[in-house]
């Protein structure tokens, strides 16, 4: 009967005794008996338990705000006007899966997305010359002249540059990196020679206290024309600068001397160009990084069947 009522204890004295042992004679009973629900022991957690389980927090946390975000893009939609968006207009495609459907979704309403559309003028353009008095604003699109620098980038390091333009005579002119208007990366894209053929160049130069240096000047594969749009990307990444206009990459290259600076635009003499928006997605920002790690995400689905 008693070997019934507790098959490793013989009477309650030496449960109790049993109980209060030492962790190491606990762990030499739990080997030699195999404990189950008749002692209760405080077993150290697994750690990689703990951090799966503090991952799924996250995960679904994160599932949660995605959900909201949703939710508020929808309660706030109205036939209001709208700022012109200088990110794609590709709706999400369900084939990306559903970790780049949620990457999609926080990089649209990322707090780290800069957007200018030249609706409220030139106040947050900074540029040796006065407010106005060289760049011109007509029909919501902008003609720069001398270099300006956009102040809401000016204390970024790492980011994409986004603008839509048109080159209205020889060139469209930006600068990145921009520590100062004394101290940035810059580049043209220039028509060449007027003509169906390709007629497209390349160049891009330094400015290190406010000396121009090293300026290189490559051609492209490419024809340009004045008066038409072209969607230009700048990826600012570390030492690497990616362009690509169209979605078509045509220049990289790298330089370490300037770390951290925000984008202007300009034009030199006997050039000019049309603005007409511009967007920065910063890629140090937090939701920026958890974007990047869900589009890295594929969860499995079934097969279509042929038909």
């Amino acid at each position: 009967m008693r070997k019934l009522k507790d098959p490793h204890f013989c009477c309650d004295e030496h449960r109790k005794k049993g109980a209060s042992k030492s962790a190491r004679a606990l762990r030499e009973a739990e080997d030699l008996y195999g404990f189950g629900s008749t002692i209760s022991t405080s077993k150290p957690e697994d750690k990689s338990e703990r951090r799966a389980g503090f991952g799924g927090i996250i995960f679904v946390g994160v599932i949660i705000v995605v959900l909201l975000l949703g939710l508020s893009r929808v309660s706030t939609n109205s036939p209001a006007p709208r700022a012109v968006s200088p990110l794609p207009d590709n709706p999400h495609n369900n084939s990306a899966g559903f970790g780049q459907t949620i990457a999609n979704l926080i990089q649209d309403r990322t707090s780290g997305t800069l957007r200018e559309d030249f609706r409220s003028g030139f106040s947050n353009w900074d540029g040796l010359k006065s407010v106005g008095s060289d760049w011109t604003l007509q029909a919501g699109q902008v003609r720069p002249a001398s270099l300006r620098l956009w102040k809401p980038s000016s204390s970024l390091s790492n980011y994409e540059l986004e603008f839509l333009g048109q080159i209205d005579h020889k060139s469209m002119d930006w600068a990145f990196r921009a520590a100062d208007l004394h101290n940035y990366y810059a580049t043209k894209l220039v028509i060449t020679r007027p003509g169906a053929l390709p007629n497209a160049g390349l160049v891009r130069f330094v400015v290190l206290d406010g000396r121009e240096r090293e300026r290189v000047e490559l051609p492209l594969p490419l024809t340009l024309e004045s008066g038409v749009d072209y969607r230009v990307r700048v990826s600012v990444r570390g030492n690497r600068f990616l362009t690509s206009v169209n979605g078509q990459l045509i220049s990289s290259w790298m330089d370490s001397r300037i770390s951290r600076g925000g984008v202007g635009f300009f034009s030199e003499d006997g050039e000019s160009s049309m603005l007409k928006w511009v967007s920065v997605s910063e890629r140090d920002s937090f939701l920026a990084r958890i974007a990047s790690h869900f589009s890295l995400i594929t969860f499995p689905t079934a097969a279509v069947p042929a038909r």
